[in-house]
């Protein structure tokens, strides 16, 4: 029985991970969430035998002490207890394509995260991945949080309001589903190369998206409506029946 620490349980990743995971019978899986205490953390890291580090504050309108809370030190406190403990656990660290711009605290701190992390790695000849993402979608991500495509399906959904103020800027997405199968795979077999990006990355524009919505919601009867389920825009459609079958 191999056990998996997975940070930000709760979480939009996090749910989508524990989902699959939870079906495979010879994981045994840990927790933590918000509320997880130190000395309950510490535990759990005794046990552990690899750790998905997926915590951490995305929203926004979060103020700097809370980017630097949820982001930088819980990643210092993590590795601090690995140390303490005399453990060498691989990690995989879910961080941001904004890293690299670091033009506000979460990118900072997302950075100051990776820093931290590479040099773990380094020092303990331990192997760890840090998948710097773009902008995830998919199932049970919370609208009006920090997923335009999220919040405009809701909105779709629920005819309400939805605003595009810029059609033309251009998105870099990866789904969630296709990141969790990546993420599963690293079970046995993490990449040589600390830095990781996505297989599954789609380019468009925030005008394609809407449109692809406003598409799905005119066709939501047509029984002869069928689109291909490979690309983005069925993958799409998928997260646009999920929300549907919420409302």
């Amino acid at each position: 029985m191999k056990n998996i620490l997975i940070t930000g349980a709760r979480g939009f990743i996090g749910t989508n991970l524990i989902s699959r995971l939870s079906q495979n019978t010879k994981l045994n899986l840990l927790e933590v969430v918000r509320e997880t205490k130190v000395e309950e953390l510490e535990s759990l890291i005794k046990k552990s035998d690899l750790i998905y580090h997926l915590a951490g504050e995305v929203r926004p309108n979060s103020n700097d002490s809370s980017f630097r809370e949820s982001n930088l030190n819980l990643t210092e406190l993590i590795l601090k207890l690995i140390k303490k403990n005399n453990k060498k656990i691989p990690i995989l660290y879910t961080s941001s394509i904004h890293s690299d711009i670091s033009v506000n605290e979460y990118g900072r701190t997302k950075k100051a995260s990776e820093i931290l992390i590479e040099n773990y790695a380094k020092i303990n000849n331990v192997k760890c991945n840090i998948y710097k993402l773009p902008h995830v979608f998919g199932e049970h991500c919370k609208p009006n949080y920090n997923s335009v495509i999220t919040t405009w399906i809701y909105n779709t959904v629920h005819n309400l309001e939805v605003k595009v103020y810029d059609r033309n800027i251009k998105m870099n997405y990866v789904y969630v589903q296709d990141l969790i199968k990546e993420f599963s795979d690293c079970l046995d077999n993490f990449s040589n190369e600390i830095y990781v990006e996505s297989e599954y990355i789609y380019s468009t524009n925030l005008g394609e998206v809407i449109d692809f919505i406003e598409e799905f919601k005119e066709n939501a009867n047509n029984e002869k409506y069928i689109i291909s389920k490979g690309g983005f825009k069925g993958k799409l459609l998928d997260v646009y029946k999920h929300y549907s079958r919420l409302k």
